[in-house]
């Protein structure tokens, strides 16, 4: 497992530390800050501090984002934390539209920091957005926060205004369980480009949590109410996965939680990750710390 930091000479450190092929999707976390205090938050350092210690700057995320396309990515999410919280957000979109013309350059947020202003320049570069709608009664809940719902829907809104729409994801928890049909059909009508709806995960912050997470079969019930809905006009989807199978997990988590059909784990070859600090993880969920 290659989990170094990027550290130096950047130029070097990626080559050493980076494995010799990528895979073709990286997801960056370019900071570990967040305004959100989500409890199902699955990032890593609400278990593994060590991996928010350092912070990539800028100029060492430019220099990355310089390598990882010379070796053929062309799929980047920028996420974190919350990515618009990085203060050179800005930069590395336009660094990487530059150098990845073709590619295809995504961003990932909570949608309170979003400014018009910030919509229209990804815009411009051709990212694609998504944000999170985890409530509506229980949306401050979902998220540890005093904020309601509403500006996220006009977000929604000015998306489909401007023909650039915002994906949405939904995670499902105790908490929204009984409104996740509401929150559904918020979204759609608001003007989502798709919807994906998951069952948390006891992952990161979500590990101190587990009274919030479903049972598969309540899972598969919340599955058939989204598909018993009417029409909303959106496509959407589900994420299956409710256990990370890169980690070794205790037998009481496998038995609640794991899928019996699932299938190989794509991490690490058509998907990998790199941290606020460089480091080079093939999992969201895992971290192989040596």
């Amino acid at each position: 497992m290659y989990h170094h930091g990027l550290r130096g000479n950047v130029k070097e450190k990626i080559l050493s530390n980076l494995p010799q092929k990528l895979p073709q999707h990286l997801s960056l976390e370019l900071t570990p800050e967040c305004n959100y205090q989500c409890p199902y938050c699955y990032c890593l350092w609400h278990e593994f501090p060590e991996l928010a210690e350092r912070r990539l700057t800028t100029e060492e995320w430019i220099k990355v984002i310089s390598y990882i396309a010379e070796q053929g990515v062309n799929d980047l999410l920028f996420t974190g934390g919350e990515a618009l919280l990085f203060p050179g957000i800005r930069e590395l979109i336009t660094h990487a539209r530059a150098i990845m013309p073709d590619g295809k350059l995504s961003l990932f947020t909570n949608g309170s920091l979003m400014t018009e202003e910030m919509f229209l320049f990804c815009k411009e570069k051709k990212v694609y957005l998504s944000t999170s709608l985890q409530g509506l009664q229980s949306y401050g809940a979902m998220t540890g926060t005093e904020r309601t719902f509403q500006p996220l829907l006009e977000l929604l809104a000015f998306g489909r205004q401007n023909k650039w729409k915002v994906s949405v994801s939904i995670t499902v928890t105790q908490a929204n369980r009984n409104e996740v049909c509401n929150i559904f059909a918020a979204a759609a009508l608001s003007g989502a480009e798709s919807i994906q709806l998951g069952a948390m995960m006891p992952e990161g912050r979500g590990r101190q949590h587990l009274e919030l997470t479903l049972s598969r079969a309540e899972w598969e019930l919340v599955k058939e109410e989204i598909r018993e809905m009417k029409n909303c006009g959106v496509s959407y989807s589900f994420c299956d996965e409710m256990l990370c199978e890169c980690r070794v997990q205790p037998e009481e988590l496998l038995k609640r939680f794991q899928n019996p059909d699932s299938k190989p784990c794509p991490a690490g070859k058509t998907f990998g990750v790199i941290g606020p600090d460089g480091t080079f993880r093939k999992c969201l969920h895992y971290w192989d710390k040596k």
